[in-house]
């Protein structure tokens, strides 16, 4: 595949420079490729509302690898991907995380599926299906070192759908804007009630996106309630913050 134009490559090493990302030629090339995958299938499928090349790259790419030195442990998943994000990303400068990407949707799970093959990935499951379905088989269930979300959903329902696939002591990494205090505020009970805490909040300048990102770092302290989480579309109509 065609490299990028040269501005965009150059805006995507020095994006990745400005975050302390270390990582080899080869993944950055991976990182371009991606890019011009997801560009072209967005231009097809509306993956993402994010139309250019240059958007892509600052507010997908380098925001995903934003929490690159929160990653615990080998084994990650990423609720709700999307167009692989953040997981594709943080798996390519990771090459040893065993990844698994939970995507609803057919027509993501597809690109996915073709992403994954192109730029061969090895160890990444796509999981078709909702989380709270998912979240209720062995296989899946708190099997995890570290759960990532970007967009998914309010903390209070994000924590719901994503704490039980961790295993205790596991790490969950919530991507969220500068009205994070008050998510974390109304996300109170539901952090009791799935026996989790905030440990930190960690603000990251996104290179070329002129805002920050507030990642919100939370601990799993005991196994999940086994109700938990409800039954589909139950976490949202009824968050555990009411």
């Amino acid at each position: 595949m065609d490299n990028l134009w040269t501005k965009e490559r150059m805006v995507l090493e020095e994006g990745i420079r400005q975050l302390g990302v270390s990582t080899g030629e080869e993944n950055v090339e991976k990182l371009e490729t991606f890019v011009k995958i997801l560009w072209e299938w967005n231009q097809r499928f509306n993956l993402t509302g994010h139309r250019e090349t240059m958007e892509i790259i600052a507010e997908l790419i380098l925001d995903s690898l934003g929490a690159h030195p929160f990653i615990e442990g080998r084994a990650l998943i990423d609720i709700g991907t999307g167009a692989g994000i953040p997981g594709i990303p943080l798996k390519i400068v990771f090459p040893a995380l065993a990844l698994t990407l939970v995507e609803s949707q057919q027509k993501k799970t597809r690109f996915l599926q073709e992403a994954v093959r192109h730029l061969g990935l090895s160890e990444v499951s796509i999981q078709n299906g909702r989380a709270e379905d998912l979240a209720h088989r062995s296989p899946l269930r708190e099997q995890f070192d570290t759960v990532t979300a970007k967009a998914l959903a309010p903390l209070t329902v994000t924590l719901e759908l994503t704490i039980p696939f961790l295993k205790n002591g596991g790490r969950g990494i919530y991507y969220k804007g500068r009205r994070y205090e008050e998510e974390i505020h109304r996300a109170q009970r539901a952090l009791d009630i799935l026996a989790c805490t905030v440990e930190d909040v960690q603000e990251v300048r996104i290179p070329f996106a002129e805002r920050h990102t507030y990642l919100i770092l939370v601990r799993k302290k005991k196994a999940t309630p086994p109700l938990f989480p409800r039954r589909a579309g139950l976490p949202q109509k009824k968050p555990l913050a009411e």
